[in-house]
């Protein structure tokens, strides 16, 4: 079992702390969300789009990648968050954004509470124009 070091004073001035290891409860094992929107190969245009997945029981938050390709580089991930707390993220693509990202592929992982990470999703694509 993980445990984690917090330190308890052993005297009244606080110069001499001793450490104590409080136990983390047990990691559960996380599943790989599931996929919901925008559907694999769904063609989108400008405005607001949102990703959208299931929820993963004992998941505390999501880890959201979007990239230009399926290598997903961190140098080259042009979405990328660790601290989602529910199942869907939207942005607002501008057609800027489509000039230079006419198609994204994206994926999601769970992670707990004890930030082990779970298996990634299945890896879509969503294609972007301008109207």
């Amino acid at each position: 079992m993980a445990s984690f070091v917090s330190y308890a004073s052993a005297s009244p001035d606080d110069s001499h702390r001793r450490p104590t290891r409080t136990p983390r409860p047990p990691s559960v094992g996380l599943t790989a969300p599931t996929l919901l929107a925008p559907a694999n190969g769904t063609t989108v245009h400008t405005g607001n789009l949102t990703f959208a997945w299931t929820a993963v029981p004992g998941a505390a938050r999501y880890h959201l990648q979007a990239a230009g390709g399926t290598a997903f580089d961190q140098q080259y991930n042009i979405i990328e968050y660790w601290s989602l707390t529910e199942p869907s993220y939207t942005f607002n693509v501008t057609p800027g954004f489509v000039v230079y990202f006419p198609r994204l592929y994206w994926r999601v992982q769970a992670i707990d509470a004890n930030h082990v990470q779970g298996p990634w999703s299945e890896v879509w694509l969503v294609n972007l124009v301008s109207p």
